[in-house]
């Protein structure tokens, strides 16, 4: 009966992963050895809480059941960042290099070596001696974290934009290397990625949950009933057990909790 359900099955892995383990207790582990391999397994002990927690669970069956919607919306957003990064390629390929010596502008031009000022601080603080320097060679790169020199990158750094993190600096370089009207690339981008990307896919999620839960087919004057009884459910009184009457001591016990100053003395 234990093996009925994927819980079981779950529960059955753990227990013999950690008996296991439990059992053997090496000293030192070696790199892809079985016992690197057997600590692996050990890191699903936290999928418990998808047994433990029955809401959990059933988001999580939600997100499966709706995998075909949600693969539709994934292509959909491959679609888009594959169009902007061919927009992206045409636009700032082979434009986003620069010279480290930033007193170079042409590429012919950056070789050799130069003194790169060493600062200690970044506050602007009169300073009267020479600055430290190093000697350092001159090289004409990219950004360090991304270019559109081809598509391949491109949607690489269109992809990292999607979770906002970095999509300010990439405005800035886009910026400082085609002028702020080169801004409304990235701008349009994230606008539209968010719209797609994010609220598509919360969109498919909530609908497949309502749809299971059958809250889908009611109309609104349902839904406002269906909302008002979990408003009230929530209000309604707390059940205060009975006085046991078997025990003395329980009973005095659950007259001094009861007391409406001892309430308020712990509240």
């Amino acid at each position: 009966a234990l093996l009925r359900d994927m819980s079981g099955i779950l529960d059955v892995i753990i227990f013999s992963v950690s008996l296991i383990w439990l059992s053997w207790m090496p000293t030192s582990i070696q790199q892809n050895s079985w016992g690197q391999l057997l600590m692996i397994f050990r890191c699903f002990r936290p999928l418990r809480i998808f047994i433990l927690v029955p809401h959990m669970r059933q988001v999580v069956s939600e997100l499966c059941r709706g995998f075909k919607e949600i693969f539709l919306v994934a292509v959909m957003v491959i679609a888009l960042i594959f169009v902007f990064a061919n927009w992206g390629v045409h636009l700032f390929g082979l434009r986003f290099a620069a010279c480290n010596d930033l007193s170079i502008t042409n590429r012919s031009d950056c070789h050799g070596m130069y003194a790169a000022k060493v600062f200690v601080t970044k506050m602007n603080i009169p300073h009267r001696e020479p600055y430290p320097y190093m000697m350092v060679p001159k090289v004409f790169h990219n950004p360090r974290r991304f270019h559109f020199d081809n598509i391949g990158t491109a949607m690489l750094a269109l992809f990292e934009v999607l979770s906002y993190k970095g999509w300010v600096d990439l405005r800035d370089v886009i910026i400082a290397k085609q002028g702020p009207m080169a801004a409304i690339y990235i701008h349009l981008y994230v606008f539209l990625g968010s719209m797609i990307g994010l609220t598509l896919f919360v969109g498919v999620v909530i609908a497949n949950y309502r749809e299971n839960k059958g809250t889908a087919l009611l109309t609104v004057d349902q839904m406002r009933w269906s909302d008002l009884k979990k408003r009230l459910k929530i209000a309604q009184p707390l059940h205060v057990p009975p006085k046991p009457e078997s025990n003395v001591l329980q009973a005095c016990i659950y007259d001094i909790t009861q007391n409406i100053y001892f309430k308020k003395l712990i509240a």
